[in-house]
């Protein structure tokens, strides 16, 4: 029957936690606070039996029964929380940059005092309160190219402070960091055939009379002024289903890594004005349209193409 005891007692979440680290990623243990409550209860217990102190045994149970306790509701804290990745994470080279995670809490149980740990460093503290909890981690990468997301690592002392639990999750998902956006000057606008100033992409295409609605920023207020009579500069709007070609082969005179960047600012400026686009190099061909999946194809090439 004792036998039975210790077996159920050990078959328990908490100590499957403790001696199975691989299978549930839960880790718990006393920290230097639990520690000394440890050696107060020992003392305490050593004081009870030695000088028959009633009060002493007393407290020894007390304490020993809120040690125990902790240790339950530590392992529930950090249990049942699971993080939401996405497959791809993308970030610019150069920039601080933030990626959101979704923190899943699958119990009603509110989670408390939680520490999100990345790299050794802590990213702030946390409860999470609500089914779906919204965090993010911040990062700054010198380099493009795709990176594994590293281990991370949720860690509380809640509820007495005395017991330390931590849970680890990792990550199958890749941060896909991009050439730095540089604009062209206007030299290489011209060569790029692109035009940033002015209106989006439009071409003028003369004058015309002014008819009430039509968009007061476009009047051409030298010849109105002239002409006592309110006259509008006309534009073509382009065709946004005309793909324009972005051949990299055709630039090798600029140094490689700077016409990344020009080519990560054109095609991030043509799929936000809606605008298609056919970007070449080497063997390769991308298409650019107003599907997402067409930039992340494109922005992660940029970020993997190798000189």
């Amino acid at each position: 029957m004792i036998a039975s005891a210790i077996k159920g007692i050990f078959n328990h979440q908490i100590f499957e936690n403790i001696l199975n680290k691989n299978r549930s990623k839960i880790i718990i243990y006393p920290n230097l606070n639990g520690l000394s409550v440890g050696v107060l209860v020992f003392f305490c217990f050593l004081i009870s039996v030695f000088y028959e102190n009633n009060f002493a045994l007393l407290l020894s149970i007390i304490i020993f029964f809120i040690f125990f306790i902790s240790i339950f509701i530590s392992n529930q804290n950090l249990n049942h929380l699971n993080i939401q990745w996405k497959d791809e994470y993308f970030l610019e080279q150069n920039k601080y940059e933030k990626i959101y995670l979704q923190i899943l809490n699958e119990t009603n149980e509110k989670k408390l005092n939680i520490d999100l740990v990345y790299q050794d460093k802590t990213i702030g503290n946390f409860n999470f309160l609500k089914r779906f909890n919204k965090i993010f981690i911040p990062f700054f990468n010198e380099k493009r190219g795709a990176f594994k997301i590293q281990r991370l690592r949720l860690k509380s002392t809640y509820p007495f402070g005395i017991i330390r639990t931590k849970r680890f999750f990792d990550s199958k998902s890749k941060l896909i960091v991009f050439p730095k956006m540089l604009k062209p000057n206007q030299d290489l606008m011209n060569e790029f055939n692109i035009n940033f100033n002015g209106h989006t992409l439009d071409e003028f295409d003369g004058i015309e009379d002014y008819k009430n609605g039509d968009d007061f920023s476009k009047i051409a207020w030298k010849k109105s002024t002239l002409k006592n009579k309110k006259y509008i500069k006309k534009f073509e709007q382009p065709d946004k289903e005309k793909k324009s070609v972005l051949n990299l082969d055709f630039y090798q005179s600029i140094q490689f890594e700077t016409l990344l960047s020009y080519a990560t600012f054109i095609v991030q400026y043509y799929y936000k004005n809606k605008i298609n686009l056919t970007v070449k190099h080497l063997d390769q061909t991308f298409y650019l349209n107003q599907n997402e999946n067409s930039l992340n194809q494109i922005l992660k090439y940029l970020a993997n193409v190798q000189n």
